[in-house]
């Protein structure tokens, strides 16, 4: 599983100079209010950070239009007894629809920041996507070519009862005695939030078990 997938929308060029610093800040958004949590998560970065393939002004601000409880989901697996081999990793983004249309509403949520009157002092131009890709087919297309994973990813060890789980409620793996996993890979879903916080939970959670069995 990954925490989320993101395109950088580059909604302005400075028209001044300034001295900027590498602050970040963020919105999280429900696409529809029937949802127990939000699954948006725009960002807006005080430097120009462009999607890989994508190039643009050094003087620029990001709106980053970020997508958090992704539908899609990937699959890591082992193919060879080598454990020095590596695994074989298919993340199969962008595999459920409903992810990048979410993707697409986002890009436009980014770009009706970026084009807000308080911006008005600090936009040149757009950079991405640009004016030429206004239609939902451009949107789309722009969306399948710059969209990435950033930040938190969880999920590969994952904690439950069900076949398809890899430790148990205990974090104990399956077939394997006296061996725990204490990290975000326990996760059965992905968060909206960033994992530092809830790990550190699971740590001390694992950490309580593990003494109480010891006691």
């Amino acid at each position: 599983m990954i925490h989320g997938l993101m395109m950088v929308v580059s909604a302005g060029i400075m028209n001044r100079c300034s001295h900027t610093s590498r602050s970040l800040r963020t919105l999280f958004y429900k696409s529809d209010s029937r949802r127990l949590g939000p699954d948006l998560h725009p960002l807006f970065m005080h430097i120009p950070y462009y999607a890989e393939g994508f190039r643009g002004p050094s003087n620029a601000w990001t709106l980053g239009a970020g997508m958090i409880r992704p539908a899609s989901r990937g699959a890591i697996r082992l193919w060879s007894n080598d454990p020095s081999a590596p695994p074989l990793i298919d993340p199969q983004y962008l595999s459920e629809s409903t992810d990048l249309d979410r993707l697409v509403e986002v890009v436009k949520m980014c770009r009706e920041i970026g084009h807000h009157a308080a911006f008005d002092e600090w936009r040149l131009r757009e950079v991405l996507p640009g004016s030429s890709r206004s239609s939902a087919a451009g949107l789309t297309d722009f969306v399948r070519q710059a969209c990435a994973t950033y930040h938190h990813m969880v999920g590969t060890c994952r904690m439950g009862v069900a076949a398809n789980c890899v430790v148990d409620p205990e974090l104990r793996i399956y077939g394997i005695r006296g061996l725990r996993v204490a990290d975000a890979s326990v996760m059965p879903t992905v968060p909206s939030g960033n994992t530092n916080a809830p790990t550190i939970m699971i740590g001390k959670k694992a950490a309580a078990m593990i003494a109480a069995e010891r006691a």
